[in-house]
């Protein structure tokens, strides 16, 4: 039963936490977004099409930020505790840093929840419905951007040059186009506006024009016609494109039901992919018992050193991740090598850590850390004030 001091516990865990997880959400799409629309832009694709691709990306962003938000909330939360002097009240009425820890496990079995069903059912769909944008940004199945101020080849020996476009180039201002055939006739048309529009029978685009003038020159003929117009319509005929691949060719695109009915298949990528989405999962459950004592800190120094620590040490932890996915995908290593052997290092080092918090007396588990890098950060500062003096 939670009581009054659980709750506070959670207040001061929640706060942190989300705001981590939609600060780190956000930097993760900022940072796919540029390239993204670096991307879209060279393809010519509608530049709309990004905002879903970042969409498409965030559920595989949790597999991240989820422990990453976790982790900080908590050892936030103890840090506010350990500074104000809070913790040695907690402490002195007889709460130990177990029962403490008890807010910061329920938050973690939630979003062990949240992360096995976004990374196990959502992801999968939303990763392949990613795939299947970037195959058609470059097959132009979405369609093309004319660009302002080039030769744009249609097809079907159809040019077109704009001076300006608008509405990602569905509008289009100050218009030359030429077609010419096989047989040397050639069709010219120019004008001031046009737009894009789709037969009802989805065959073609229209190419409707408006307010200008059209040349039809046949060699056979002494003379060209000439046509003013208020509005013409140029058909053009929407190629064939490829289809997109199935979803579950890649066992990062199926769900956790998908992967264990192929479980006997013998495809070590299913295998690997099996154990890894486990080790992440059940790894939320350890990063409270790392946010503890890294957030334990002395009240004279004040150092956020183990902030830096245990985020080095998840990062580090998710890429070997990464990389045993890999080897474990194409044989090259056993998942238990690959996975679980790291799992089972990182969960060592937290449970070292959590026991010199815990268990012995003023336990600081980065003291000697701090004191090294109290040593360099002198050392750096004595020579500056020497290379200051000298000058």
């Amino acid at each position: 039963m939670l009581n009054k001091i659980d709750f506070y516990i959670l207040r001061n865990t929640l706060v942190p936490l989300i705001a981590t997880l939609g600060i780190s959400a956000l930097l993760l799409l900022l940072e796919k977004m540029l390239s993204l629309f670096d991307f879209v832009i060279n393809q010519g694709g509608p530049i709309d099409v990004v905002w879903q691709m970042l969409g498409n990306l965030m559920p595989g962003y949790l597999t991240l930020v989820i422990p990453l938000a976790m982790f900080l909330g908590v050892l936030l939360a103890i840090r506010k505790f350990a500074l104000s002097s809070e913790l040695d009240a907690f402490l002195s009425c007889g709460l130990s840093l177990h029962r403490l820890l008890v807010p910061s496990i329920l938050i973690a079995l939630m979003l062990l929840i949240v992360n096995i069903l976004v990374v196990g059912f959502v992801q999968p769909y939303s990763k392949y419905a990613y795939e299947e944008l970037i195959f058609d940004v470059r097959s132009g199945a979405l369609g093309a951007a004319i660009k302002s101020n080039e030769f744009t080849d249609l097809g079907e020996g159809l040019t077109l040059r704009i001076e300006e476009s608008q509405n990602s180039g569905r509008e289009l201002l100050d218009i030359f186009a030429q077609k010419e055939d096989a047989d040397g006739h050639i069709f010219s048309v120019s004008a001031k506006k046009g737009s894009f529009f789709a037969s009802p029978d989805q065959k073609y685009i229209i190419l409707r024009l408006f307010d200008g003038t059209l040349i039809d020159f046949d060699a056979s003929q002494n003379r060209p016609r000439i046509l003013n117009f208020d509005m013409h319509d140029l058909p053009l005929e929407v190629p064939m494109f490829e289809q997109f691949r199935n979803r579950g060719d890649d066992a990062e695109e199926m769900t956790y039901a998908e992967l264990w009915a192929e479980r006997d298949s013998g495809d070590s990528a299913v295998i690997a992919m099996l154990h890894t989405r486990a080790a992440r999962a059940l790894s939320i459950l350890i990063v409270p018992f790392l946010a503890v004592p890294l957030g334990l800190v002395a009240k004279r120094s004040g150092r956020a050193l183990g902030i830096s620590v245990g985020v080095f040490i998840l990062l580090l932890y998710h890429k070997v991740l990464e990389f045993g996915y890999d080897f474990a995908a194409d044989g090259s290593l056993s998942p238990y090598m690959s996975i679980w052997l790291p799992t089972a290092i990182f969960v060592a080092v937290t449970a070292r850590l959590y026991y010199v918090g815990a268990y012995q007396v003023g336990g600081v588990p980065l003291r000697n850390l701090e004191i090294i890098s109290d040593i360099i950060v002198e050392a750096i500062s004595k020579m500056f004030r020497r290379l200051r003096a000298a000058n």
